[in-house]
């Protein structure tokens, strides 16, 4: 079930550990750097300030950039920003973000050179320092990275993924061809001293594939974690989603309230592009993320993560030559114990998974 983890107005003294890790180990941040933090109000001012203090004190040029509330995550991909944060994001090298998401600007300066790291992703700002603290700080980081990297080629060597589960989930995807996405979020690689990502949203890690349009066949029994529009749910009863070419034909399940509340929003979404999907699936390696509001539920190990609608601006901020959904939203929700097939072999039973670093 959903939970609240603990929040507070002060400090904890190991956040100030685990930015410095993230800074350290993540972005390999150099003296000169031009960073920009963008936050809105739902991003707790401390933390704002921890990011901002070390960086200034590990020689980067910061600036920070407080901004309106958006609107809900599903449905910022075609929000437009104000132009003084958009000139900002063009002079920035790493741009650190607890508000936007997706967004065109963000495209833009991926594709230009410049690195972003979204520990926010404009959902659940207040979660940010504990959820950090549990997934980054308690975890090592560069095991998550080589299982990460060691999945990813499991699914760019393979052609079919066959995901199954116990309650009801039957479902098929043609990935021949595609790459594999490691998602391990490390931006730079120390030790050879090279980029290795343009974009890391924190916690790691979630292997998986970015998918053409008219992707999967099947059911899927989505019981974990919705979000869509503003609303953030967990399924009393398993949600049975049906696709037919990479496209929602039917919703069924006993929670009729979530059901009808998720058919009425996207019957409102134009050129029914909400229903188009998936257009990621991405298997969560972290076992201290939960299942809460804040993005670490696409983390949560040994579960699915299936992204729908829009996936012109995550093809390009994780470049990807796929044939991409434009949709004005994009959603999200969670397979909780899948058995997971690449051709065949099994990488994930019943949210149960191998050791892929033995």
């Amino acid at each position: 079930m959903l939970t609240v983890p603990e929040t507070t107005t002060g400090l904890k003294p190991e956040f100030i550990a685990v930015v410095d890790k993230i800074y350290r180990q993540i972005c390999n941040l150099q003296p000169g750097t031009k960073v920009l933090i963008i936050s809105d109000s739902r991003t707790p001012r401390h933390v704002v300030t921890v990011f901002m203090g070390l960086a200034m004190a590990m020689g980067a040029v910061v600036s920070a950039s407080e901004n309106f509330l958006a609107p809900p995550p599903a449905d910022q991909p075609r929000f437009t920003w104000n132009p003084m944060l958009q000139a900002a994001a063009r002079e920035a090298d790493l741009i650190v973000d607890f508000a936007v998401g997706y967004a065109t600007f963000m495209a833009e300066a991926i594709e230009r050179g410049a690195r972003v790291l979204s520990p926010g992703d404009g959902t659940g700002g207040h979660h940010i320092e504990e959820t950090l603290i549990r997934t980054m700080l308690e975890v090592d980081l560069d095991q998550i990275r080589r299982e990460a990297i060691s999945i990813a080629q499991r699914f760019t060597e393979a052609s079919v993924v066959h995901m199954t589960s116990e309650e009801g989930t039957d479902f098929t995807l043609n990935i021949k061809g595609l790459r594999g996405v490691a998602s391990h979020e490390f931006l730079w690689d120390r030790e050879k001293n090279v980029k290795i990502l343009d974009w890391a949203s924190l916690p790691p890690a979630g292997p998986g594939v970015v998918l053409p349009k008219f992707s999967g066949d099947g059911v899927v029994a989505a019981d974990g974690f919705f979000l869509y529009s503003d609303v953030h749910e967990f399924p009393k009863s398993p949600v049975f989603l049906t696709f037919e070419r990479g496209r929602i034909i039917d919703i069924k399940g006993e929670d009729s309230l979530l059901t009808s509340k998720l058919k009425h929003w996207l019957n409102g979404i134009v050129e029914d592009t909400g229903r188009f999907g998936p257009v990621h699936f991405n298997l969560g390696l972290n076992a201290r993320a939960r299942l809460n509001e804040h993005q670490e539920f696409e983390k949560l190990r040994g579960t699915i993560t299936m992204g729908m609608g829009d996936s012109s601006l995550l093809a390009r901020m994780w470049p990807s030559p796929v044939e991409t959904v434009v949709s004005d939203v994009h959603w999200d929700f969670v397979v909780m114990r899948p058995t997971i097939r690449l051709d065949g072999q099994v990488i994930c039973d019943r949210g149960i998974m191998p050791d892929f670093n033995e």
